[in-house]
């Protein structure tokens, strides 16, 4: 999410790249903002860059991490073998270079010498090695522990299938060299080698204070800033790291605050409490048509989508009809006419801009099929429909509008009553986890600028899914795309699987591709934000006001 400075010379740009090998011909734009002299300065006295969290993190394991809240946080203070630059393309982070073989399925990282964790000790390979197998630990139920199942052995090993870790494809060869064996070519491996589920970590550490190893004061990091405190439900400081590779950041330090409300924070903004504020968690989405035309106002568009999953497993959304019905009743159109925010209604799951979105797949607004539907599940007008639940987040009053439009239209619609349940961050998370409820609203950004990254959501192996739902068909289209070298056969096998999860099984309801608009102070230079949604603040530091 580009670098960025406010007022006329914020420039918006978008970078196209041609990802190659089994990605075919697609292209993918990463859109930011960047400033021109973005040349580190030092920064006055208690100058920290202030921002929004909205809640509390509900962790900062890298190897359990999920939400955007708390990758957030760990993109600043960790990084892995790779990163993505300013424009969007993969550079090295801790490994200064690697090679790969003709084949596509053998790569070796060769670690810099002078990366150190923030405890003086040199970052090594074993590091990775340890953070990897703890995050294919069954033990652990990492949630994104699939994003390593094309290394070998990896998935039999996470499956009980193979005891000994030793057996996986991934070894240290000596302190600085790292050799990784694949199953199959992944043409964006390197991009998966760029986020959080791949960060090492300190065995040392780990073994020594267990599930409070992330605590302040016991985190060791290896990023551009290292946890300086962590008041839990009130704010984390980060200080930049004075033993990072690249150099520490020119500033005093990142203070991310928990406010819930949006309001409050904008007046804080507006009072200079903060140095951004964002939509989702800090920026109320129907200030945007009031703010658009400030010279410090920007919005770009994510491959981020706003859904509503259901629980495939409980009464009576395990009747496909139902579900069918509950999503041709619902006309998407109302969000954007609501917000008037950038909101574009999207049936697809895979977001406009990466290869193989087709607008033309999901089902869409047909109101005389959906109540054709529901009566033939047993429900004619609704007559003895069960009362069924909608929960979502109270992270925004956004979430809470959508919930109401989906209330009125599916009563107006099809004369069912759904209550409402507004439930705090971390016990929603939870409760996914454990016991997924009857409908519930989420939205996905993709970790990695490829449909891999929305469509692996929903394989059988995957712990981000939700909505209790198998298919072996569904995996062997989607594993078959991302390996398929031919574009033309990758798009239809995407196509098939998109047709399968939205239309014949209607698992899920797409309903708009999430827009950023935000707020940035004119004297703030160096700040990072592409649309993968990852908040980079190392290069934030602070340059004199201009009237």
């Amino acid at each position: 999410m580009g670098p960025g400075k406010a007022m006329k010379r914020f420039i918006v740009f978008g970078i196209a790249f041609l990802l190659t090998g089994i990605l075919g011909t697609g292209i993918i734009l990463l859109q930011g903002c960047s400033t021109p002299g973005n040349s580190a300065t030092p920064s006055p006295k208690n100058q920290y860059f202030r921002m929004n969290l909205g809640t509390e993190p509900p962790t900062l394991d890298t190897a359990l991490a999920d939400d955007l809240v708390s990758i957030t946080v760990l993109t600043n203070i960790f990084r892995g073998l790779t990163q993505f630059g300013p424009d969007g393309k993969i550079v090295p982070a801790y490994a200064k270079s690697w090679e790969e073989s003709s084949d596509g399925k053998h790569y070796v990282f060769h670690l810099r010498h002078n990366g150190y964790w923030s405890d003086r000790k040199p970052v090594t390979a074993y590091d990775f090695v340890y953070a990897w197998r703890r995050v294919l630990n069954p033990k652990l139920a990492s949630s994104y522990a699939f994003l390593l199942f094309d290394i070998h052995n990896a998935r039999a090993y996470y499956n009980g299938k193979i005891k000994d870790p030793d057996a996986m494809g991934f070894h240290a060869i000596g302190p600085y060299t790292l050799d990784v064996q694949l199953d199959r070519p992944i043409a964006y491996f390197l991009q998966v080698m760029a986020f959080s589920i791949t960060y090492p970590q300190r065995q040392d550490m780990i073994e020594k204070y267990g599930d409070t190893f992330t605590e302040a004061g016991r985190y060791v990091t290896n990023g551009p800033y290292t946890l300086a405190s962590w008041e839990h439900e009130n704010q984390i400081i980060l200080k930049p790291n004075p033993r990072y590779w690249a150099g520490a950041p020119h500033n005093d330090g990142i203070k991310m605050y928990m406010i819930p409300e949006p309001n409050t924070s904008l007046i804080m903004y507006e009072n200079n409490e903060l140095d951004f504020v964002e939509t989702a968690s800090s920026l109320p989405t129907k200030e945007v048509r009031r703010l658009r035309h400030r010279p410090d106002f920007h919005q770009m568009t994510l491959h981020g989508i706003s859904y509503f999953g259901f629980n495939t497993q409980k009464k009576p959304f395990n009747n496909v009809l139902v579900r069918k019905a509950f999503i041709e009743s619902f006309d998407r159109t109302y969000i954007p006419k609501l917000f008037q925010g950038g909101e574009a209604p999207i049936r697809s799951w895979i977001s406009p801009g990466l290869f193989a979105y087709n607008p033309k797949v999901g089902l869409g607004y047909n109101l005389s099929q959906a109540q054709q539907y529901l009566a033939q599940a047993g429900y004619p007008n609704g007559k003895g429909f069960p009362r069924v639940e909608l929960w979502y987040a109270n992270t925004t009053p956004e979430n809470q509008e959508v919930a109401e439009i989906a209330q009125f239209q599916w009563e107006h619609n099809l004369g069912v009553h759904v209550d409402l349940k507004n439930v705090e961050w971390k016990v929603y998370l939870k409760q996914l986890d454990n016991d997924p409820p009857q409908i519930f609203r989420l939205q996905w950004y993709v970790d990695y600028p490829d449909p891999d990254s929305f469509m692996e959501v929903f394989v059988s192996e995957s712990g981000n899914g939700h909505i209790q739902w198998k298919s072996n068909s569904y995996d062997d289209l989607v594993h078959s795309a991302a390996i398929e070298l031919n574009p033309k056969k990758r798009f239809a096998l995407y196509n098939q699987a998109q047709k399968l999860l939205l239309e014949k099984e209607a698992g899920i309801m797409p309903l708009y591709v999430i827009p950023k608009s935000y707020l940035v102070k004119p004297n703030v230079a160096g700040f990072r934000l592409n649309n993968l949604d990852v908040v980079m603040l190392d290069n934030v530091h602070f340059v004199p006001s201009h009237p």
